[in-house]
């Protein structure tokens, strides 16, 4: 946690999201790791290089945002700016924030209706809402439910009582860096790269995370 990120331009000529894109990305990892590399083991040369790199793609996607929507590789951005992440010892609260940025291209539907269909095929999954149910007041958040992607990036929850998507700052969906799972690496990975920063700064800047726990978890009541 002691090491400082510096600020490292990160020259790439290159179309975005082209291949040679992603080349030049990998090229200016690996040089500015060479530049920022020292005799002894724990130099954070990765960690450096990693956050240039994902300092540029933040900066391209915002210059861009529309260009990644059905791009061919759309999977390509997402998985190099997921390992970038997970090379960092700690995350900034730029790039914790910019995951609501990230869960965008997610796609989901605005109705519950409509997020059944696509969960029926597979390409969603009903997770539990367990940390997506703090009371507000414009709705009963005991009726929250979370789906997420297939492949665990993008997530997103709906109030079934209303049939509506629940974007708030207090019970809203958002990315994930590290998808969790049962498997002890996965699930360390997602608590590191998810589950700290939210408790640090919450899903956006508007409510922090002491804000969310202070309001009451809604209880679920069952009609028999």
């Amino acid at each position: 946690m002691n090491v400082i990120y510096p600020t490292v331009q990160v020259e790439i000529e290159a179309d975005f999201l082209s291949e040679a894109y992603f080349s030049a990305l990998s090229e200016q990892y690996d040089q500015i790791r060479s530049e920022h590399s020292k005799w002894y083991a724990w130099d954070h040369s990765e960690a450096i290089a990693s956050h240039a790199i994902l300092t540029r793609m933040m900066h391209d996607l915002l210059e861009k945002q529309e260009d990644l929507y059905g791009h061919k590789h759309f999977n390509l951005f997402f998985d190099t700016f997921d390992q970038h992440v997970k090379e960092l010892p700690y995350i900034t609260e730029e790039i914790h924030y910019f995951r609501n940025q990230l869960n965008e291209y997610g796609e989901a539907p605005k109705q519950l209706e409509e997020m059944v269909e696509l969960a029926a095929c597979g390409k969603w999954q009903l997770f539990s809402g367990k940390f997506h149910r703090y009371e507000v007041n414009d709705y009963d958040a005991s009726y929250n439910e979370k789906f997420i992607s297939a492949d665990g990036r993008f997530e997103v929850v709906y109030n079934t009582e209303t049939g509506q998507m629940i974007t708030d700052a207090i019970n809203m969906g958002t990315y994930n860096y590290a998808p969790g799972s049962i498997a002890p690496w996965k699930y360390y990975l997602h608590h590191k790269y998810d589950k700290v920063s939210w408790k640090k700064w919450g899903n956006t800047d508007q409510v922090s995370y002491e804000e969310i726990k202070q309001r009451e978890p809604s209880i679920i009541t069952f009609l028999l």
